[in-house]
C-alpha cells in the first residue's frame, strides 16, 4: 500500500525491512483471525440465550451459555493484548533497522549541502513506523473479514446480506472521497506547520539577537503571518475532514437503522427470528469495524504515507555507505587534483580545478577574501562533501578507498561554527565514542582548556546545552578545538581557529600547532587573522574558487604586493585580501 502510493519504485532497503517482520504480522494476522471467529461468540450467545433458553426456562443452559461467552470474550482480550505486544515489538526492530540509517542520511545530507533541513524525515519515519506497527494497521487485519461476516448475513436471510452489502460499499465510497478530499489539504497543512516550527526554533536559537536589536516586534509579525497560514491550512484540512466524517457517521447510523427495520420486517414475515434481528446488527456492525477503522485514523494513515515518500526518497538520494578494506597510508601527505565542487542553481562553481600537494608534517595557511571558497575547499579536505570533480588524496589513498569510520579517526576538525553538542563535557571531547580519560585529557591540555575545564561545576562531566550554552564563544572554540586534536589526528584541519581566542588561548593554539608538526602532523589553518600564520610553511591564496598562489610566506606576501600595486584605484576595484 505505502509502497504503491509512493508514486515510484520501492526502496529496498524499507522493503527488506519490512519483509524481515513478516513473520511477526503474520502471527499478529493469525491473532486477528481468531479474534474475528471469537467475536461471533457474541450474537451466537444472544441467539441462544433468546430462542433457547429463555423458550425452555432452563437456567443451567443460561449459566453454562454465559461461562462459555466469559471464556469466548477473556481469549480474545488475552489474543488482542498479545497481538499489540507482537506489533509493538515489529516497531522496534524496524526503528533497529532503519532508524539509524535514516540518522545517517541525514547527517551526510546535511553536511553535504553545507546546512540542516532538520530531523522532519525522522519524525515522518516515526509516523510511518508507528503506524504500520500500531492499532493504526489493525483495519489491514480485520478488512479480509468483510466479506466472511456479509456471507454470514447473506446465510441468515439474503436481503440481509445485500442490505449490508449496499451499505458497506456506500462507506467505503464515502471514505476513500474523504481520501481524495482531504489529501491535498492536509499535506499543505503539514507543510505550513514544519515552516511555522522551523521559523520559531530558529528565532529561539538566536534569541539573544532578537533582543539584542530590537527584533522582536518585526519577527514576531513574520512569526503571526506564518502562524495564521499555518492555522488557516490545519482548518481548511479539518473542515473537510468533519464534513467527511459525519456524512460516514450518517451513513453508518442510517445502514444500522435499516437493518434492524428489514430485520424487524423479516421477523413480522416470519423468515427469520426476532432474536436474529439484533445478533445480525451485531455481525454488521463488526464487519464495517475496518471502515471505521480506516475513517478514524485516516490522518495517521496520510502522515505515515508521506513518511515513506520522504524516507524512501532519503534513502535513495543518500545510498548507505560502504564499508571499504582498511589500507595502510603512506605518511600523511595531502593531495589534490582537478578539485572541482558545484551546486546546484548556481551557474558558477565553488571551486575549480584546484590541485596542490602537502607533504607529511608541513602546515599551510589558507587566506583569501571571503566568498572565495575556503571553508568549502575544508570541508571537501575533511571528506564532509564529495567533490563534483577530480580526487583527493591522503596517505596516498584516494578518499574513496578510505573507510569514512578509520578516516574520521585520521582528522581533526574544526570549523567556524564550532558545533559543539548536547552532552557533558567529556562527551563533546571524545566526540561522543569511547575514548579513554587519558586521550580526553590529553586533547585538553593540548588545547589549554584543561584547567579551565577544572573550574567547571563538574569538571569533565559537566552537561552542556545545545551548541555549547554555557561557555564563552573562546571557551567554545578552545573546547572543540580539544575535540579536533582528540588522539593527535594525522591531518588537522582549522578554520578560523582564533576568531574568539584571546592571547592567551592564541599562544596555546600556536604551541599545539608546533608540536604537531614535529610528530608529522599535516596542518591547514584558514584564518583572516596573521598572528597564527608564523607556524605555517606556506600559504595558498584562494580567491574566485581558484589557488592563484601557492607558495612560501614571502612569496605569497610579494604576490599580493604587486596584485594590490598594479589594482585600480580603490574606488572601482575591491579590496585586495591580505595574507590575513
Amino acid at each position: 500500500m505505502f509502497m504503491r502510493a509512493a508514486g515510484g519504485a520501492p526502496n529496498q532497503e524499507i522493503r527488506s525491512a519490512l519483509q524481515s517482520l513478516w513473520p511477526h504480522f503474520g502471527v499478529a494476522a493469525l491473532f486477528s483471525s481468531v479474534i474475528n471467529l471469537l467475536y461471533l461468540s457474541s450474537p451466537l450467545y444472544l441467539m441462544q440465550v433468546y430462542n433457547r433458553v429463555l423458550v425452555s426456562e432452563n437456567v443451567p443452559t443460561l449459566v453454562l451459555l454465559t461461562l462459555i461467552l466469559a471464556a469466548a470474550l477473556l481469549t480474545m482480550s488475552a489474543l488482542d493484548a498479545m497481538r499489540s505486544q507482537v506489533l509493538i515489538r515489529c516497531g522496534i526492530r524496524l526503528d533497529g533497522y532503519l532508524a539509524g540509517r535514516v540518522f545517517e542520511a541525514l547527517v551526510t545530507r546535511s553536511a553535504k549541502q553545507g546546512f540542516s533541513k532538520s530531523a522532519q524525515q525522522l519524525r515522518q519515519f516515526d509516523d510511518f513506523r508507528t503506524f504500520v506497527t500500531g492499532p493504526g494497521i489493525y483495519f489491514a487485519f480485520d478488512l479480509p473479514w468483510i466479506p466472511i461476516y456479509l456471507l454470514l448475513l447473506f446465510f441468515i436471510h439474503p436481503i440481509l446480506g445485500i442490505v449490508a452489502t449496499i451499505g458497506a460499499m456506500t462507506l467505503f465510497g464515502l471514505a476513500i472521497l474523504n481520501e481524495v478530499m482531504t489529501r491535498t489539504a492536509l499535506k499543505a497543512a503539514e507543510e505550513a506547520g514544519q515552516q511555522s516550527y522551523t521559523f520559531t526554533e530558529n528565532i529561539l536559537r538566536h534569541a539573544d539577537v532578537v533582543a539584542a536589536m530590537g527584533m522582536q516586534p518585526a519577527v514576531e509579525r513574520h512569526w503571526q503571518t506564518n502562524r495564521r497560514a499555518m492555522v488557516a491550512q490545519q482548518a481548511s484540512a479539518s473542515d473537510r475532514n468533519a464534513y467527511m466524517t459525519s456524512s460516514i457517521r450518517f451513513a453508518r447510523l442510517l445502514l444500522q437503522s435499516l437493518m434492524l427495520g428489514t430485520g424487524a420486517w423479516l421477523a413480522i414475515d416470519h423468515a427469520i427470528m426476532p432474536a436474529t434481528i439484533f445478533a445480525a446488527s451485531i455481525v454488521m456492525g463488526r464487519a464495517l469495524v475496518p471502515v471505521e477503522q480506516a475513517v478514524a485514523t485516516w490522518k495517521q494513515l496520510s502522515s505515515a504515507r508521506e513518511g515513506y515518500r520522504q524516507v524512501s526518497s532519503l534513502l535513495q538520494e543518500v545510498p548507505a555507505s560502504v564499508r571499504r578494506t582498511i589500507v595502510p597510508k603512506n605518511a600523511n601527505t595531502l593531495a589534490a587534483e582537478e578539485l572541482t565542487y558545484a551546486v546546484s542553481g548556481k551557474t558558477r562553481p565553488i571551486l575549480r580545478d584546484v590541485a596542490f600537494e602537502i607533504p607529511t608534517g608541513q602546515a599551510v595557511g589558507i587566506v583569501g577574501p571571503s566568498g572565495s571558497g575556503k571553508s568549502t575547499l575544508a570541508r571537501l579536505i575533511v571528506g564532509a562533501i564529495p567533490p563534483s570533480a577530480g580526487k583527493l588524496q591522503f596517505g596516498g589513498i584516494a578518499y574513496e578507498h578510505w573507510d569514512p569510520l578509520i578516516f574520521g579517526r585520521e582528522v581533526g576538525y574544526l570549523p567556524q561554527d564550532v558545533g559543539l553538542f548536547a552532552g557533558t563535557v567529556r562527551e563533546n571531547i571524545a566526540r561522543f565514542g569511547e575514548a579513554s580519560v587519558e586521550e580526553i585529557i590529553e586533547a585538553a591540555e593540548l588545547a589549554g582548556i584543561h584547567g579551565m575545564i577544572l573550574d567547571l561545576p563538574e569538571q569533565y562531566d559537566t552537561p552542556l546545552g545545545a551548541g555549547g550554552i554555557g561557555l564563552s564563544g573562546g571557551q567554545r572554540q578552545r573546547l572543540g578545538l580539544a575535540r579536533a586534536l582528540l588522539g593527535r589526528p594525522a591531518l588537522l584541519v582549522l578554520d578560523e581557529p582564533n576568531a574568539n581566542l584571546d592571547t592567551t588561548g592564541e599562544n596555546a593554539l600556536r604551541d599545539v600547532l608546533l608540536s604537531l608538526k614535529a610528530k608529522g602532523t599535516t596542518i591547514i589553518v584558514i584564518t583572516h587573522r596573521t598572528t597564527i600564520l608564523d607556524v605555517v610553511d606556506a600559504l595558498m591564496l584562494v580567491r574566485g574558487g581558484r589557488i592563484e598562489c601557492f607558495g612560501p610566506p614571502d612569496e605569497v606576501d610579494s604576490h599580493l604586493r604587486r596584485t594590490r600595486e598594479s589594482a585600480p584605484p580603490p574606488a572601482a576595484r575591491e579590496p585586495a585580501p591580505s595574507a590575513a
